[in-house]
């Protein structure tokens, strides 16, 4: 299945079930950008912004995030989820239903990106997608209304090819120790990044910890997961990378997109942040209204944790090079995730990799080590197709030097988990 199949654009039908909602809300309707853009301009400066002088969240116009926010955040709960589903850590089929559980769900985006990752999943199987029971959870009631009217509406407008999701919604402050029912996945959307922010940094880290840690443990099934998607944002995705480290110290298991369990490299240097940045761009329909608030429409961008109980990792399920790797002579596997774009320069390629040991490193292939045909070939192809997000292995006698040098006769593996 090609990555494209699980994280995609919402379609035209979508359209049609936010202009029928806005429509009985008596709001501008996707067509009316000069009315709706300064709205979608408005929600983004509040986005960025947090919470007003005295601590209050900022009060976002609603129409903007049913006409913008959700079409953008639909598929980032898809790209949250498509490792667990290529890994087969979520299950797409089944009778047994599946249960989520969205904390500060707003309109449910990342619950529908979750369906439509298992529909398009179940669909390439051949079977039927599994039926999934979903609880949005938030303390504003007008956006959980607008939630279920725009259920309703998606429902109506995909017929029988919407995906099997039953949604129900309860007003509630995200709050520690708030009774939940049992899930198979727990989502928290866009959250921890509002929460708490008038806490000194290392007292914020070390109460969202234990929220995530509380919640992952009571919360959800032995075999389930705990999926939190953030902003793109360097000290938004900074922050998540310290409850990360917090939580891996406390013995909470990883699944992705990290392939190791030490702390976080990023956190070492000022600055630096990892986060995805996928070809996804805004619908069609959507693109206009991002113009007229100034806002860019290309691509895909968000950060993401994605935690289990069971102790699956992604490192541990990644695919093992097609090549026979030292039967005789010893060879050896490296895995690496990339995080940054491929960079290219006079006479080589480069990238900064994520190793299985938790390092940042800098690594390159030069362009005299390139291959056209015969056994390099694929390594030569695979290496100039990476992008950020890429899992990868690199395998050989001694595939890659001290200077963080590709061995030409390094075999290159990408399962390409992004794009």
């Amino acid at each position: 299945m090609l990555p494209a199949d699980l994280v995609r654009p919402l379609e035209a039908p979508f359209q049609a079930a936010i202009d029928a909602v806005l429509q009985k809300r008596r709001s501008p309707t996707t067509e009316d950008v000069a009315a709706l853009g300064p709205r979608v301009a408005a929600l983004s400066h509040a986005y960025n912004a947090g919470l007003a002088g005295d601590g209050a969240k900022v009060k976002v116009p609603l129409e903007a995030r049913i006409a913008f926010s959700f079409a953008r955040d639909v598929p980032k709960g898809a790209a949250a989820v498509r490792e667990l589903l290529r890994t087969g850590a979520l299950r797409a089929t089944g009778e047994r239903t599946l249960r989520i559980v969205d904390l500060g769900a707003g309109l449910g985006a990342m619950t529908w990106g979750v369906a439509r990752a298992l529909a398009a999943a179940a669909k390439a199987s051949g079977e039927p997608p599994v039926r999934i029971e979903a609880l949005l959870v938030d303390e504003d009631a007008e956006a959980l209304t607008a939630a279920t009217a725009l259920g309703a509406e998606i429902a109506a407008q995909l017929g029988a090819s919407a995906p099997p999701l039953t949604i129900r919604t309860r007003v509630e402050r995200l709050a520690p120790g708030m009774k939940l029912p049992e899930a198979d996945l727990l989502i928290l959307g866009q959250v921890l990044s509002e929460l708490d922010v008038a806490l000194e940094p290392r007292a914020r880290v070390d109460r969202h910890a234990a929220l995530v840690a509380d919640l992952l443990g009571r919360v959800v099934e032995p075999d389930g997961a705990l999926v939190i998607v953030e902003p793109a944002l360097r000290e938004r995705t900074r922050h998540l990378h310290a409850v990360r480290d917090r939580l891996v110290a406390g013995g909470t298991t990883v699944f992705a997109p990290c392939l190791h369990a030490r702390g976080c490299p990023m956190l070492a240097t000022e600055g630096e942040w990892c986060h995805e940045d996928l070809p996804v761009d805004l619908p069609p329909w959507v693109v206009p209204l991002a113009r007229a608030a100034g806002l860019r429409w290309q691509r895909l961008t968000f950060a993401y944790l994605v935690l289990r109980r069971d102790a699956q990792r992604l490192v541990d399920r990644a695919p093992a090079p097609a090549a026979a790797v030292g039967a005789e002579g010893g060879g050896v596997r490296v895995h690496l995730r990339v995080v940054s774009e491929l960079m290219r320069s006079k006479g080589k390629t480069e990238i900064f990799a994520c190793t299985a040991d938790g390092a940042r490193v800098r690594m390159r292939r030069l362009d005299r080590d390139a291959a056209s045909t015969g056994p390099g070939a694929s390594a030569t192809a695979a290496w100039s197709s990476l992008g950020r997000g890429d899992v990868v292995t690199v395998a050989g006698a001694a595939p890659i030097d001290e200077r963080g040098r590709i061995d030409a006769a390094a075999e290159v593996d990408v399962w390409p988990t992004g794009k």
